[in-house]
């Protein structure tokens, strides 16, 4: 163990006399975070546009559209006919289309399918998000006051009342309540920092899943070298050694520039947040990238750097990593590269491999490279 802990020292020591390619992969993604949440310019409620068209144009979908511009967003009021062209030009986040039949109470049994309306989101899906939580949150104050007035409605003294009556009566009981000091209360769980969330989250995760990839791969080339490798075949149980005290040096090497990332990143950014599994995934991510690079060792160093370069920009090009791609080409193709399975997993989207059989998959890798790696004619002569 003694033997193997000083390997790992000195393989540690050798990424040292490369400042340049280690502080390179831990400014860069920072630079490139700070100019994301610099240069985002709808990183504000204020700004997210939102539309309504209005079929019913009765007093409930006024009391709605009222409701809805009164809010933080940017709402407005559109024709039918105005609706495509507004989304494919991407100048909306979602459109609230108001049904003829909205707050007709007498059209149906059920007083939520009155005040339901149809939906239709914008491009970007967390904006749209937000366009559609607002809407329906107003939505629901609706129906709630009308399931109320109907419960009112339905006691032995209404009678003779009719729904306006009872309409201005509730809301002269309200006006009184407020003053006396009542207040509705709604608690919305599972928010790590309520109405401080920002639209635009950042630093996007694809940054540090690129250069957490880049750094990964270059020191794996940097330590496997095929001279330092035939040197320990000919010590009793040289080989072993040389190939754990490679991967320990890495591991390490690999933890302290995730957490200098994410460290920097916050220190920097204090508001930003990633997802719940952001650790695990980018360990398993970090587990693919050691396989790779062993994989790429066995290619000689004058003609290895350009392939393994090729491979890791088709992966992180098929992951979605550069650019955003479809939900239909990550679902079917994407999720089956390690970058995009790494992006399916911290985005919140389904993956055929879970993160045991994803880590059990980089384990074999792994262990296939140093198996290929002992029969290397290459790596022996």
């Amino acid at each position: 163990m003694n033997g193997l802990a000083l390997m790992t020292g000195l393989k540690l020591k050798l990424l040292l006399r490369r400042p340049l390619l280690l502080a390179i992969c831990l400014l860069v993604p920072i630079l490139l975070s700070l100019l994301a949440g610099a240069t985002a310019v709808r990183n504000d409620l204020s700004v997210v546009q939102a539309a309504y068209v209005d079929l019913a144009d009765n007093q409930e979908s006024h009391n709605l559209t009222r409701m809805l511009e009164s809010s933080k967003l940017a709402w407005q009021q559109l024709e039918e006919k105005q609706i495509d062209r507004a989304l494919e030009l991407g100048q909306l986040d979602g459109v609230v289309i108001i049904p003829a039949e909205f707050g007709d109470r007498a059209s149906s049994r059920h007083l939520d399918e009155v005040y339901a309306c149809v939906f239709i989101p914008g491009k970007d899906s967390l904006t749209a998000e937000l366009v559609r939580n607002n809407y329906q949150v107003t939505a629901l104050a609706l129906s709630t006051v009308a399931k109320l007035e109907k419960d009112l409605l339905s006691l032995q003294g209404a009678s003779g009342i009719t729904e306006q009556e009872m309409t201005d009566l509730l809301k002269a009981s309200t006006r009184e309540a407020r003053r006396d000091g009542a207040e509705l209360t709604i608690d919305f769980h599972h928010l790590e920092r309520g109405d401080s969330l920002p639209v635009i989250q950042v630093p996007d995760v694809a940054v540090e899943v690129m250069f957490l990839s880049v750094f990964s791969l270059l020191s794996s080339l940097m330590l496997t070298d095929a001279a330092t490798r035939r040197r320990m075949r000919s010590l009793a149980g040289g080989f072993p050694r040389d190939y754990l005290s490679t991967l320990f040096a890495l591991i390490l090497s690999g933890l302290v520039q995730l957490a200098s990332m994410t460290g920097l990143t916050l220190l920097v950014m204090p508001g930003t947040s990633r997802p719940t599994n952001y650790v695990p995934v980018m360990a398993v991510l970090l587990l693919f990238m050691l396989a790779f690079g062993q994989l790429m060792a066995l290619i000689p160093g004058d003609r290895r750097f350009v392939p393994a370069s090729l491979l890791l920009f088709v992966s992180v090009f098929i992951g979605g990593v550069l650019i955003r791609l479809p939900t239909l080409w990550m679902e079917l193709i994407g999720q089956y590269t390690p970058h995009g399975w790494a992006m399916a997993e911290l985005t919140g989207m389904g993956t055929t491999v879970g993160l045991a059989g994803a880590a059990g998959t980089g384990l074999l890798l792994l262990l296939l490279a140093y198996v290929m790696q002992r029969r290397s004619e290459f790596m022996s002569n």
